[in-house]
């Protein structure tokens, strides 16, 4: 059955309050709800990635700060960011930006098919030049008077509604409180750990405990982590994008963006001009390049340049899954098998079970039949038409399966 109101979930993340209701989501088509509705703080943490350096040949840790709004809260911003992305998605197919802005979007592709995409242009234009720019700081940056004037014009406005403003301002002049404060208070940290469907507590019960509640007071920044945040970066970048495109067909050249992550494919000896034109665009948005991450490289069958694009390492022989995704999908098996080995032995010793039941494991990281890693590796082995994935990925399934086998053979003992 079509869900009507694709902006209604019902999560189970604690929060500030309780999970919602459908009759909740239908209210919100009323702007006249929206424009009287209270908004709550956001929760805010630090997300650690681990990421190995081939250069540096060490691991290193990406940290991002990750905000998230309350139910109703997001609720709300869901069903107003359907509705940008569906005026955006109708402004990129009129102005030909439709296949360069690619990031937060539903067009029936994935990473691999951009991917193969690029991969495919830079064989033909080859010898060429591959530039990977990464802005800085990108959603902390974003100037809000900036974001009104592009958000006023995509939605065709002089002025913003009294509903609009006000989802504007949730993102502009948010609230935040810091997770690791509550789970450092002895009740809200225990509930943040139950089970039952109760909020952490009241806006009430945390401001009478002392817990700090922070506010946007600058004027740029909005949260990363919220519902409507990755359509608005991408009507910040509205000018940008068109920019660099005219630019970029205007010298034989290939321009994509995903979120903050910009790629152009050019002919050799344009290396400069792209540069210039990338930096002098993001400077009007107030806004600059990660200097240390932009890369460069010479594409051409003798130098078999590499560079990564959308998690694969892309060399004119084809192309690979980078080594971190494998090595990231190896600690989660890792985690995935001694979880099983453990619930496993407590099933055996407690009389429930004879054995340890391995078929979850297997329908996860199996190669066959279900949509997982290892069918994710193959169809993107079709996309670029090489074999090299399924080759590489196979060294990990085996390693996968054996360790699988033994768990079995030997019951955990």
């Amino acid at each position: 059955m079509k869900n009507n109101r694709p902006w209604f979930r019902s999560s189970g993340y604690k929060h500030l309050d309780v999970q919602i209701a459908e009759k909740f989501a239908e209210r919100t088509a009323d702007p006249d709800f929206v424009a009287a509705h209270s908004w709550l703080p956001l929760i805010k943490y630090i997300k650690r990635t681990k990421r190995y350096k081939p250069k540096h040949g060490k691991t290193v840790f990406k940290e991002r700060q990750i905000m998230y709004a309350s139910h109703r809260d997001a609720c709300i911003l869901k069903r107003y960011s359907l509705q940008l992305t569906d005026l955006l998605d109708k402004h990129y197919c009129s102005s030909g930006l439709d296949s360069a802005v690619i990031a937060y979007r539903k067009l029936g592709k994935a990473n691999y098919d951009f991917s193969a995409d690029a991969f495919r242009f830079a064989i033909k234009m080859m010898p060429c030049s591959v530039l990977c720019f990464d802005i800085t700081g990108f959603f902390d940056n974003l100037d809000h008077r900036i974001l009104k004037n592009r958000l006023k014009r995509i939605l065709g406005v002089g002025e913003l509604s009294e509903d609009w403003y006000r989802v504007f301002r949730a993102v502009t002049r948010f609230r935040t409180i810091e997770r690791s404060d509550l789970q450092k208070h002895s009740d809200f940290g225990s509930r943040l750990k139950d089970k039952s469907c109760r909020p952490i507590g009241t806006i009430n019960d945390i401001k009478g405990a002392g817990i700090a509640i922070a506010e946007n007071t600058n004027k740029f920044g909005i949260p990363q982590g919220t519902p409507i945040s990755s359509a608005l970066s991408n009507v910040y970048l509205l000018d940008f994008d068109a920019t660099l495109l005219a630019f970029c067909t205007a010298h034989g050249c290939l321009y994509q963006r995903y979120s903050d992550d910009i790629l152009v494919i050019c002919p050799l000896g344009k290396e400069t001009d792209i540069i210039d034109a990338v930096e002098d665009s993001l400077k009007q948005h107030h806004i600059e390049l990660a200097a240390d991450k932009t890369d460069r490289q010479k594409f051409d069958m003798k130098d078999l340049g590499v560079f990564q694009y959308l998690g694969f390492n892309i060399s004119p022989d084809g192309a690979v899954i980078r080594p971190s995704s494998l090595a990231r999908q190896w600690r989660k098996f890792k985690r995935a098998i001694n979880t099983a080995k453990r619930a496993g032995l407590e099933a055996i010793s407690s009389g429930k079970s004879d054995k340890i039941y391995v078929s979850n494991l297997r329908r996860r990281f199996s190669p066959v039949g279900a949509r997982n890693f290892s069918s994710y590796a193959r169809r993107a082995d079709k996309a670029f038409g090489k074999k090299k994935i399924t080759s590489q990925i196979g060294r990990l399934e085996r390693r996968m399966d054996a360790a699988i086998r033994a768990l079995q053979k030997n019951n955990g003992t």
